[in-house]
């Protein structure tokens, strides 16, 4: 995505967030955005429909309409009416991206990744948690995941930290210390 269709998508973002903060419905909001791009997935016509330049835009509001009109908050809608309004429909993910980091910003929740050798006890899952809350200060909502190549230990990705206690990224760290000194 270009530099200006990103800052684009985050003044969409921080709009949309500021009228959902005031209209108490960032929770409503983001489920909204969940749904519409799955129904996306879901129904290729809707998604061809929404991504082609060739439909003109009141056509585009029309179907959008009576297809999400009871389905989404009417915030929700609108903010949808004026992506195909300025033919910027291909923000959409985007913008639903930059409202997730927004409403967690503000909800102080941190989204992290785990990624274990071997599947972790709730009592290491717990733990993890506890330790990287302190380090933040937020709350964290970890996802766990499983990978053998790590060979040991643990990598933890959170927003734009990577924390690599691997087996294997131990030894890739070695191998380039060794080959530096050699």
């Amino acid at each position: 995505m270009a530099e200006k269709d990103l800052r684009a998508s985050k003044r969409y973002a921080s709009a949309l967030f500021a009228t959902a903060q005031k209209q108490n419905s960032i929770e409503r909001v983001e489920a909204d955005f969940v749904a519409v791009i799955e129904l996306m997935q879901a129904t290729p016509a809707f998604q061809q429909m929404w991504d082609s330049p060739l439909v003109p835009a009141g056509r585009k509001r029309d179907l959008i309409t009576r297809i999400l009109d009871t389905v989404v908050n009417p915030l929700t809608l609108a903010f949808l009416r004026l992506l195909v309004d300025k033919r910027r429909e291909a923000l959409l993910s985007t913008v639903q991206f930059e409202m997730r980091q927004l409403a967690d910003t503000s909800r102080h929740l941190v989204r992290a990744e785990a990624i274990f050798a071997t599947p972790p006890t709730a009592a290491e899952q717990a733990d993890l948690v506890k330790s990287l809350e302190k380090r933040t200060g937020d709350h964290v909502d970890l996802t766990i995941s499983v990978d053998a190549a790590i060979l040991g230990g643990i990598i933890v990705r959170m927003q734009d930290t990577i924390l690599d206690g691997s087996v294997r990224g131990t030894l890739e760290r070695m191998r380039e210390q060794l080959l530096q000194e050699a």
